[in-house]
Order: C-alpha cells, then sequence, then structure tokens
C-alpha cells in the first residue's frame, strides 16, 4: 500500500524540527513532509515570506510531487497556511488535493482577533515577542539570551506574523472542500466559539479533538494524534 502523504506545517517562528516526535511515531501507511517556509531549518539561507499568496506558492514544489490526495496538518500558523493551500490547489485543478486539512491550536479565520494594529514588520523585537505570548507561544530563555538567536528569531516572527495579517485582511473566507478536524490543547487562548468558527471555511465535515496541553500540545500527546491521522487514512480508504 502506497503510504498516504501527510505534509506538516509549522508554527509562526518554527520550523518543521517542531513535528520531530509527531513523524517519527507515525505508522509506514503515513508518509511525512514536514515542511519549512524559507528563512529557517533546511531553507535558511531563502528570504522569509510575508503574505499568505508567496507561503503558499513556496510549498508548490513539494505538495505537486504528490500524485493525488494527501492530508495537512498545519499547527497554528500552519493551519491558516494549510487552508489557503489547500483552496489554491482546488482553484487550480492540481493533480495533487487535499482530503483533510488538520487545524492545530488555532481559532477558525472568521472568529480571529489580531493581537497587534497595524504591521507586525513595523514592531520591535520587544513587541513581537510580546505578541508572540498573547498568541499563546513563548520563547526560551535559550533564544532570549543568545543575541544573534533573538534578533534572527524576531525577524522570522515579524515575517510570520505578517503572513497571518495577509491572510486574515485578505482571505478569512476561504473555504475549501477538504475535511476539518480541528486539534487543540483545552489549555490554549481559544475559545469554544473560536474554534467552531472552522467550519465556515469548508463545505465538507469538521470536527473538533481536544488534547491536554496549552498552545505546544502536540509534544506530550504525540500517540493521540498518530492514532486520529492514521485513523483518518483509513476512513479514506475504506
Amino acid at each position: 500500500m502506497t503510504p498516504h502523504p501527510l505534509v506538516l506545517l509549522h508554527h509562526a517562528g518554527g520550523s518543521a524540527a517542531y513535528f520531530d516526535p509527531l513523524v517519527k511515531a507515525l505508522p509506514p501507511e503515513i508518509g511525512p513532509l514536514a515542511v519549512d517556509l524559507p528563512g529557517r531549518g533546511r531553507r535558511w539561507r531563502e528570504t522569509p515570506v510575508t503574505t499568505i499568496d508567496e507561503a503558499v506558492d513556496s510549498l508548490l514544489d513539494t505538495v505537486s510531487a504528490i500524485d493525488g490526495p494527501f492530508s495537512v496538518f498545519g499547527h497554528s500558523l500552519g493551519a491558516y497556511v494549510g487552508l489557503a493551500l489547500a483552496a489554491r490547489l482546488e482553484e487550480t485543478g492540481a493533480r495533487s488535493q487535499c482530503a483533510t486539512l488538520f487545524a492545530s491550536a488555532n481559532s477558525g479565520p472568521r472568529g480571529a482577533v489580531l493581537p497587534f494594529e497595524g504591521s507586525p514588520l513595523t514592531t520591535t523585537d520587544e513587541e513581537i515577542f510580546e505578541i508572540t505570548a498573547k498568541s499563546g507561544g513563548g520563547l526560551s530563555q535559550q533564544i532570549l539570551d543568545h543575541p544573534q538567536l533573538r534578533r534572527r528569531t524576531a525577524d522570522l516572527l515579524r515575517a510570520d506574523f505578517s503572513v497571518s495579517e495577509s491572510f486574515l485582511s485578505r482571505k478569512r473566507r476561504t473555504v475549501t472542500e477538504a475535511d476539518i478536524v480541528v486539534c487543540y490543547g483545552t489549555d490554549d487562548i481559544f475559545t469554544t466559539e473560536q474554534l467552531d468558527q472552522w467550519r465556515f471555511n469548508t463545505t465538507a465535515s469538521t470536527e473538533t479533538r481536544l488534547f491536554p496541553g496549552g498552545h505546544f500540545y502536540v509534544e506530550q500527546n504525540v500517540p493521540g494524534l498518530v492514532e486520529i491521522i492514521a485513523g483518518r487514512r483509513y476512513a479514506r480508504a475504506t
């Protein structure tokens, strides 16, 4: 049986490495593709993107190699990028199509509230770190204490929050034909009403799965996530 492709899209300021524990635990029936946005991980030499269209463009080479349906697990910012990617592929009639979007740790777009005013690109380092904290994220002391890492992280966060702002400003009503599975930690900042808003972004089904933990619940819930991801794959096969 050919593995079902699973594209994993990371959070603001993050990289594909965040998904390492999940990737290692997936069964052979799932083929994980943890992707970095430009400016980090394997793409650290590339200029970070600042709009949702640029973010989707940066992923097309990866998904164009997929022949048939695949799934997306998008965490935080990655949930919005995943939605925009799925819609773009449908609009263009691409050979590869998203069958299921796992929208992790983010509000449904219509219920989202931007944690800043103006453009994130003009914020100071301290301001972008404060915005990150308000959004449920956080930074390790190691990053804060290392001047070069601190500056680099601030630059990536400004770019990533600009991607989020461009999506919510222009495309929060984006609709996909993919099923949406909303996954979140019960200690995260989002309300039930905000999470329920995901149903307006698909013409297919939605369901919600709760996990113990906060914004970065994934690391402590790998077995449960593997069960849900694999279960969706088998449901499509029957």
